[in-house]
């Protein structure tokens, strides 16, 4: 049931960028909240300002599928496929659509998704469900052992779809046994880019010159009266206090503030880089230009920002959290982040590069400057040693410092749209930043 009060829709006679953002953000987060009816509405929405957007056709497909309007879910991926013919994970979607309304041509597509990704655990699971709906039981055996149903209960890998194919091939489908679950991919992304690897290094950089070692009009402090040895006064007479010069700053101020109505301003004049979603607005003359040093899921994820001006934020029910670094690194969710400024150096985080049950990759800064976080409220900051290591549910982490290593204990369980999920453990020296 939808838990938004109902809102009138209305046409788009010209293309609003904020708008669309803010819509297809609010139907991203409804979806990851298992709001289905709100989301498809928001994206439905969302599609009025950009009809023919991928990322807001694959986002409806999705929420139509858990809906249950497998007719239209095809319909939206196939009209996908048309112009992205080997796109992974939306001939990974056909498939599961077409096998939930039990349809005898879903093999085809899955079968394609593996001759593009032969190693595709939720593609071997699904056709070994096919196959064994029909009765042959040895060749959906052969996908299921693809898919991970030989490995050990709680052994390194023994996660969702491990479990799913264990559980699939240990029984005989039979009336009222319950198929395992099998989720599409909520990810848009061509074949070509998932499968690229990101190979930006991290690099030291030097650290900015501090503002008083640079000499500007600005800068120059006003004469001073001599000192009063040099000055010699009269007895008796009062002397007036020594003129304290005023100070110059070291630092310059964070890109990011937070402004009324939960906007958060980003000054673009030493360059910054924003979370593509976020965006919703620009001051002055503020130039976007998408980002393109990262590949995979994260590809277009960030939008640089330069120029005379800057840009206008918002995540729904979120504030802005600062973080300042000074020749640091920090691992972040980038799902939560408003943006960071350009003076870093960045790449997708090693420790989720061969994790792609977690959503998102997160993603490593290196250097000195500021890092904008999206929290409901303050994080907790917990210290982590190697006497105190820490396990804590991925959706708790918001990013990590320090010399920690990053490690997934359990993957989703069935039950994880009712607060489950993967479980990280943290160990070694350095800290983490948790959101509730």
């Amino acid at each position: 049931m939808s838990t938004r009060a109902s809102e009138p829709t209305r046409s788009a006679p010209f293309f609003d960028h904020g708008l669309f953002l803010l819509h297809l953000n609010r139907g991203k987060e409804d979806l990851r909240k298992g709001l289905h009816d709100d989301a498809r509405r928001e994206f439905e929405e969302a599609r009025r300002f950009r009809p023919n957007d991928p990322e807001v056709l694959s986002n409806l497909a999705l929420a139509m599928f858990h809906l249950g309007h497998l007719e239209e879910a095809e319909r939206t991926t196939r009209g996908l496929l048309v112009s992205h013919a080997d796109s992974v994970p939306l001939l990974f979607n056909l498939g599961l659509i077409l096998f939930k309304a039990g349809r005898a041509e879903a093999r085809e597509p899955l079968e394609r998704v593996l001759a593009l990704a032969p190693g595709h655990r939720k593609a071997h699971l699904t056709v070994g469900l096919i196959l064994q709906r029909e009765g042959r039981l040895d060749d959906a055996k052969r996908h299921f052992t693809a898919a991970g149903s030989e490995r050990k209960v709680e052994s390194d890998g023994d996660d969702t779809i491990t479990r799913a194919a264990r559980a699939a091939a240990s029984t005989w489908p039979s009336p009222g046994t319950p198929v395992p679950t099998v989720k599409p991919e909520d990810v848009f992304d061509d074949s070509s880019a998932r499968r690229e690897r990101a190979t930006q290094p991290i690099e030291p950089v030097e650290p900015p010159a501090p503002l008083h070692e640079v000499v500007t009009a600005s800068a120059i402090l006003p004469m001073q009266p001599p000192p009063p040895s040099v000055t010699p006064t009269a007895p008796g007479a009062r002397t007036a206090p020594a003129t304290i010069p005023p100070a110059v700053p070291s630092v310059t101020p964070p890109a990011f503030s937070a402004r009324p109505g939960g906007l958060v301003a980003a000054d673009a004049r030493c360059g910054i880089l924003v979370r593509r979603t976020a965006l919703t607005g620009r001051t002055g003359v503020a130039e976007l230009v998408a980002d393109g040093s990262l590949s995979g899921a994260l590809a277009r994820f960030f939008v640089r920002v330069t120029g005379n001006g800057g840009v206008l934020l918002l995540d729904p029910r979120r504030a802005l959290h600062l973080v300042h670094l000074r020749n640091e690194f920090l691992s972040a969710d980038p799902a939560r982040l408003f943006g960071f400024d350009a003076a870093f150096t960045w790449r997708e985080d090693p420790a989720f590069e061969f994790r792609r049950q977690i959503a998102l990759p997160f993603v490593k800064l290196f250097g000195t400057g500021s890092v904008a976080f999206s929290v409901s409220a303050e994080p907790a900051r917990l210290e982590v040693t190697p006497e105190t290591p820490l396990t804590l549910a991925s959706r708790s982490l918001l990013g990590y410092g320090g010399d920690v290593a990053v490690d997934l204990v359990e993957d989703a369980d069935p039950l994880a749209d009712l607060g489950g999920g993967p479980v990280l453990s943290v160990s070694g020296s350095g800290y983490v930043l948790m959101e509730a």
